[in-house]
């Protein structure tokens, strides 16, 4: 079998976008940009004041591994949140995105990045994902083809997924369902 890959593309719920934020590695750079994702690590050397003055409009990178709590008081900054899915059996992401939406109130685009399969994306856009860097050929063919399931039975409610919302419905979301 073998794995057909692209180089990258942005998928969201209404098809393909343009992707206008940068990837920097270093704080050097970020001035001589409009938009500007960085990593985490390097979030405490930003300078809000510089953010502001500039206009920047700043997303940070979290990697599955990494905790969110240097970021927590600083939401209001960050216009982009990118958690990375390192592998396909790597799920500390979903729970990234799940808190981020509902315990800190979030409202900003969360972006999924790394191993995002076909599969996984209708528990991706539950969790509270925007939007989804696709490297795999086979993803990105089927999304565009509209192959889009979503499983239809649900055992935890959560902020929203393909449907729409399902926070604040009592009880168990699988006996919400017709025929249950």
């Amino acid at each position: 079998m073998t794995e057909e890959t692209v180089v990258s593309a942005l998928w969201s719920r209404s098809g393909l976008i343009e992707d206008v934020f940068v990837n920097l590695e270093s704080v050097e750079e970020i001035i001589a940009h409009e938009a500007v994702i960085i990593p985490l690590q390097l979030w405490p050397q930003i300078s809000r004041e510089l953010l502001r003055s500039h206009n920047i409009r700043i997303g940070v990178r979290v990697e599955a591994g990494e905790a969110l709590d240097t970021l927590l008081d600083d939401l209001k900054f960050i216009e982009i949140l990118v958690l990375d899915f390192p592998a396909f059996n790597d799920g500390r992401s979903f729970s990234k995105a799940a808190r981020l939406r509902s315990h800190y109130g979030f409202s900003g685009e969360i972006r999924a990045s790394g191993a995002v399969h076909i599969d996984q994306i209708g528990a991706m856009l539950r969790a509270g994902f925007d939007t989804l860097q696709i490297s795999d050929a086979r993803a990105l063919r089927r999304l565009l083809a509209g192959e889009l399931h979503d499983t239809g039975l649900y055992y935890q409610p959560v902020a929203g997924g393909i449907h729409g919302a399902e926070q604040g419905l009592a009880g168990y979301s699988w006996r919400r369902r017709q025929g249950f």
